[in-house]
């Protein structure tokens, strides 16, 4: 094999390896978001006060809590608030300083 063919293969090896590591990075950012918007909910439920709707407190807060699970994955999935890609944009972006206020505008002109 001579040196250009083995740095062929080489690049080939890297990109593969730098499109895992993306897709990791990218699934682990619909999952951070999935949790941000879990707690969100989760602190949003403690503001509304109690109704016996679905007999005991213990079975509304079950029921809360399988609701609220389930709207999570569903708008981390559908990225419907953004953060999973800003967050991405973020960390996959070589190391400089960014201005935020150019991320948000990025995130309003979706």
């Amino acid at each position: 094999m001579n040196v250009s063919t083995t740095q062929s293969v080489n690049r080939i090896i890297d990109a593969a390896s730098s499109e895992r590591e993306e897709k990791r990075l990218r699934e682990a950012c619909k999952q951070f978001e999935g949790i941000f918007l879990g707690l969100l909910l989760k602190s949003m439920r403690k503001t509304v006060t109690k109704a016996d709707l679905f007999g005991s407190a213990r079975d509304e807060e079950i029921f809360s809590d399988m609701l609220d699970t389930e709207l999570c994955e569903r708008a981390s999935g559908a990225q419907s608030l953004g953060i999973a890609d800003m967050l991405y944009r973020q960390l996959s972006s070589p190391a400089k300083p960014s201005n935020i206020s150019d991320e948000l505008k990025r995130g309003t002109n979706r």
